[in-house]
């Protein structure tokens, strides 16, 4: 959520955290077969949701986070609360030319 206080002149961010889940036998944690990062939305130890609230000049890029499913959909999933009913996700990558070859690897990048 991007939001500006009353009186004020600074736009400011309402962002989630979210941690990289690493995946076995790759050195850059990226899901051998899509790709792409997996993320698991950081939570407290009583279940609540971990958030903050930045300046919007420290956003570097909208990103486009995808519900991991699993096995089995969560029996109360709807499209409406896919996004609060999921605790993992994955970074589409894919999402646009700039984002896919900011995330990917290729000769001369570590």
């Amino acid at each position: 959520m991007i939001f500006r206080p009353l009186q004020s002149n600074n736009f400011l961010a309402y962002v989630h955290r979210f941690n990289v889940v690493p995946q076995q036998g790759t050195p850059n944690h990226v899901h051998p077969g899509t790709g792409m990062h997996l993320l698991q939305q950081a939570v407290r130890s009583d279940g609540s949701r971990i958030g903050d609230v930045i300046p919007i000049m420290q956003v570097r890029s909208p990103t486009h986070l995808i519900p991991n499913f699993g096995k089995e959909a969560h029996p109360r999933l709807t499209r409406e609360n896919s996004y609060d009913v999921s605790g993992e996700f994955w970074l589409n990558k894919y999402w646009s030319k700039e984002f896919y070859f900011a995330l990917s690897s290729y000769p001369g990048r570590t």
